[in-house]
């Protein structure tokens, strides 16, 4: 076995991989992940503007496969928003999973106590698998009817 996998920060160096990667896949995929637009001018500004807010590439053998966000810093939120997207050709392996393990680690590391995240009401193995990690639903998203989810991180254990 010679896979290798990386989670690291991504910059605007990586702004057409990350473009290229979001407008090549199947829009039903795409259909309820909406954090702004995919074209690399929109992608390039916001990883450019973001100061304090992260964004993580996943890599498989040093393709990029998949992303996620700590977001909300840069507008002075205290708890941050994650958001994940992970390529469908690479759904269903557990990257989702290790992001949120990592994400939840960068938290407690930067000693950021809650965690939430919004989904659409019908993505049920998302829902599932923030509930598994013990994410509560504290209500809905006026604009859009997104759930929202919490953690309170403090000392978790591991899942």
């Amino acid at each position: 076995m010679n896979t290798k996998l990386e989670i690291k920060l991504i910059s605007t160096d990586f702004a057409t991989e990350l473009s290229d990667l979001l407008t090549s896949e199947v829009s039903d995929y795409l259909k309820h992940f909406i954090p702004f637009e995919f074209d690399q001018v929109t992608i390039t500004s916001v990883l450019k503007n973001s100061i304090k807010d992260k964004f993580f590439g996943l890599f498989v053998n040093n393709k990029l496969v998949g992303f996620y966000m700590l977001r909300g810093f840069d507008q002075g939120y205290a708890v941050p928003s994650y958001g994940v997207y992970i390529s469908h050709k690479f759904s269903g392996l557990g990257l989702a999973k290790l992001t949120l393990h990592h994400a939840l680690s960068i938290c407690r590391i930067n000693k950021i106590e809650e965690l939430m995240l919004k989904v659409h009401p019908d993505n049920i193995f998302a829902k599932k698998m923030y509930e598994d990690f013990g994410f509560n639903c504290t209500g809905k998203d006026k604009k859009n009817d997104n759930l929202i989810y919490k953690i309170k991180i403090g000392n978790l254990v591991s899942k």
